[in-house]
Order: C-alpha cells, then sequence, then structure tokens
C-alpha cells in the first residue's frame, strides 16, 4: 500500500528527530605521524610574490643563487632577501601561517592538551627563502630540509606540459611526491602522496618530511615551473621563559 503525503510527512520529521537526537560530534585522535598542511595564497599575495620574483628571475645572471645548498639538478635557484618580503609586507603573513601549522600540529601531537596549546604563544622566524625556477628535464631528487623545522612550497606558475608517454602515468610530470610512514594496514593508509598542483597552491610540512619534484616537458622547450619555498623555525613564550631563566641562573653561578 502506497503512503499518502500526510503519512510521508510524518515518517520524514520522525526520520529527522531521530537523527538529530543521535547526532554525534567527534574528533581524529593521530598522535603518531605528521601531516602536510594545504592552503591557498591570497591574491594579493600571490601578486606580489610573482612580481618580486619575475624581478629576481629575469636578472638571474647577476641575482644570488642559493642551489650550492639545495638537492635540486636545477639551474635558477635564486636567493629572495627577507628585505623585499617586509618592503612588499608579505612576511608577517608568511610568518602567521607557519604559526598555525605549528600549532595545529601541536594539537594532534597533544590532542589532550589541546587547550593549553591554543592558549600558549607561539612565535615563528624564516631563516631563508628561495625561488625554484624549474625548466624542462630539470628535477628535485629525493630530499629533506635541514636546520629547520619546517619547510614550505608555493606555486607562482605552472607551464603547459606536453602529454605524458605512458597513459597510467599521467600524474607525474612536473608533480611532487611527499613520503613518509603510513600504517601497515594499506587500506587506511599510505606511504606516498603525489600532487600536481596549481598555480596560489601552498604547502607547509615539517623539514624532515621526504619529498620530490619530477621533470617535466613542455612543447616549447622553454616552459617555467616556478615555485618559492621557505625555511622555519619556531619556539613559544614558555619555552623562551625557561631559556632566559636557565641563562639567569648560570649567570649567577659562574
Amino acid at each position: 500500500m502506497s503512503q499518502t503525503r500526510q503519512e510521508r510527512r510524518r515518517a520524514e520529521r520522525a526520520a529527522k528527530k531521530q537523527g538529530e537526537q543521535f547526532k554525534m560530534h567527534f574528533e581524529l585522535l593521530q598522535p603518531w605521524s605528521t601531516f602536510v598542511m594545504k592552503t591557498q595564497l591570497p591574491s594579493s599575495i600571490l601578486e606580489k610574490m610573482i612580481r618580486i620574483t619575475d624581478k629576481i628571475v629575469d636578472n638571474a645572471e647577476n641575482e644570488k643563487s642559493h642551489g650550492e645548498h639545495l638537492a635540486g639538478q636545477i639551474k635558477d635557484e635564486l636567493w629572495v632577501e627577507h628585505d623585499i618580503l617586509r618592503k612588499e609586507e608579505v612576511m608577517d603573513f608568511f610568518l602567521d601561517v607557519a604559526r598555525n601549522y605549528v600549532i595545529q600540529a601541536f594539537c594532534q601531537n597533544e590532542p589532550l592538551n589541546r587547550p593549553a596549546i591554543l592558549a600558549e604563544e607561539w612565535y615563528t622566524q624564516m631563516l631563508s627563502m628561495w625561488i625554484i625556477s624549474q625548466k624542462d628535464n630539470e628535477y628535485n631528487p629525493t630530499h629533506v630540509h635541514t636546520q629547520c623545522d619546517l619547510s614550505t612550497v608555493m606555486y607562482l606558475k605552472i607551464p603547459e606540459y606536453l602529454p605524458n608517454r605512458k597513459f597510467n602515468r599521467q600524474n607525474d610530470d612536473g608533480a611532487i611526491t611527499f613520503s613518509g610512514p603510513a600504517g601497515k594496514d594499506q587500506r587506511w593508509g599510505t606511504p606516498t602522496m603525489t600532487i600536481q598542483p596549481a598555480v596560489g597552491d601552498f604547502y607547509i610540512f615539517p623539514a624532515s618530511q621526504q619529498h620530490w619534484v619530477y621533470p617535466f616537458r613542455t612543447p616549447d622547450g622553454k616552459g617555467e615551473r616556478r615555485s618559492v619555498s621557505f625555511n622555519v623555525i619556531f619556539s613559544s613564550k614558555t619555552e623562551q621563559e625557561q631559556l632566559k631563566k636557565q641563562e639567569e641562573e648560570r649567570k649567577q653561578n659562574d
């Protein structure tokens, strides 16, 4: 027997009421792994970073290279001075994004201590920033970043790639891959994540996070895949106060 409209509405109201009764609030607890945080550059920041890096890349022969400190098999890896970032008023944005990563990472690492973590004051400091002006057939081998806590990469220009030679490997050319520990059950975890970035994508991750970038080919052989990375260290107000106290005690004992 088919239901009348009134009966259907009554049944829908009952189902909705039951769903509300059992509505659950939850949080995911996973302190045994790190994560990559993805966000987007605001259009104003993206435009400024393209303008800043255009000037440096166009004058590459006369700019300071950072390549000798990097793993990339890439000709143009160019230093970005902090003064430029302050002048263009983008430094605070980058430090704030890094600070947010630190807060979220500690909340994941110590989920039962979340209120204290959120109440803490966290400070971030940029160490070095550099441009990766990657051209056809250049690549970045598997590596980590050293002498820092966090690393980042943002994407400013992505060229048009030639079609991949292998139909089942369409996501490789010009992609970045992150690798790390995974659960033993492969249904719930995987050791790698390959991403085909888009202009404006911005990733923040632990400095110890292994990653690499594939080479690519473009129709005229003159394509540029431009990204910018910077390294960060951080501390908390509590940590700094403890260090200050230890230093004062040391001086008193000398």
